[in-house]
């Protein structure tokens, strides 16, 4: 039961952070600045993505507490190791590091929500943060605690980035989508909106395979770890809806790139796109969700140096 709940603990704390930093990547880099045009609309749609961004906060937290819990009770069997855990464990005092985040980003996205006047500058102060926040989750990983623990956490720290940019600003993209039928600034506004995700989705494939492929070649060591070991095979399984993750964004950028503005904001156009976007949501949280499983998977790599220290044991024996 005990690995279940860790399983679930991590899915919920790494997709939490990831939604949490795409929506303000989404904020500052695909919507832009305020145009004159659009203030009441853009407004309305920054204070929607606010209050996701602290329904995700939320989450975050309450899957960090549970985290530790789950995590106390693994190393010492019982409630009363936390005081070791916290201040005597990395993942202790990482995970102090990122409850002041948390309640720090909480305070400010309360802040902006309630202070129209706030809105602007909040955003840009949370885009930084909200990056922090996933990022230091690279410390607590597979990646930081294999033997070449600078090169891992460059490569995890490229890796989440890349994840919280461009999967993490899918549900504000569909949802964004979603109030361009109906709203004649935003939907003058989605043109550049689209180019901008579209072109930074691209940017951030490309460093997903790469960062991808220097912690494959870390953990699992080589092709055939793949298939034999559990951590290969739950990577492989991964690696299989993320190509099928990436046809959809590629179909999307397609259809984008073959829109003829402003005529297609009257079409099917947006529908079309937010029903592919609604497909690589619901495949970036199978992807999480295998990301929280190898959490608690032994590396292929530390899988088969077990094996051949224990066959050379029983030679000698």
């Amino acid at each position: 039961m005990l690995p279940v709940l860790l399983i679930v603990a991590r899915s919920l704390q790494i997709g939490s952070s990831i939604l949490f930093a795409g929506i303000f990547t989404f904020e500052v880099i695909a919507l832009g600045p305020h145009g004159p045009q659009a203030v009441n609309d853009r407004n309305e749609f920054d204070r929607r993505l606010f209050r996701l961004a602290l329904g995700a906060l939320v989450v975050a937290q309450l899957s960090a507490f549970l985290w530790f819990c789950l995590v106390v009770l693994n190393m010492s069997g019982s409630g009363e190791g936390w005081r070791t855990v916290l201040f005597k464990t990395d993942f202790g005092r990482v995970w102090q590091l990122r409850l002041g985040l948390i309640v720090t980003a909480f305070a400010l996205a309360g802040l902006g929500l309630t202070e129209k006047k706030w809105l602007s500058s909040v955003r840009v102060i949370l885009f930084p943060l909200a990056l922090g926040l996933l990022v230091s989750l690279a410390w607590i990983s597979h990646a930081a605690a294999a033997g070449r623990q600078l090169l891992g956490l460059f490569g995890d720290t490229l890796h989440l980035c890349a994840a919280g940019a461009w999967m993490g600003g899918l549900l504000p993209l569909a949802s964004f989508l979603t109030r361009a039928e109906t709203s004649v600034s935003l939907g003058e506004m989605a043109p550049g909106v689209l180019r901008r995700f579209s072109t930074l989705s691209l940017g951030c494939v490309s460093v997903l395979v790469l960062s991808g492929l220097s912690n494959s070649w870390l953990l699992v060591g080589s092709i055939g770890a793949l298939f034999t070991t559990p951590y290969g095979l739950l990577l492989l399984f991964k690696l299989i809806i993320f190509g099928v993750l990436f046809g959809f964004g590629a179909r999307n950028r397609l259809i984008i790139k073959a829109a003829r503005w402003p005529a297609a904001r009257y079409s099917d156009l947006f529908s079309q796109l937010r029903r592919n976007v609604i497909c690589e949501i619901c495949l970036g949280l199978a992807v999480v969700a295998i990301v929280g499983w190898l959490g608690i998977t032994p590396p292929a790599r530390h899988t088969n140096a077990t094996e051949k220290e224990a066959a050379g044991t029983f030679r000698q024996a």
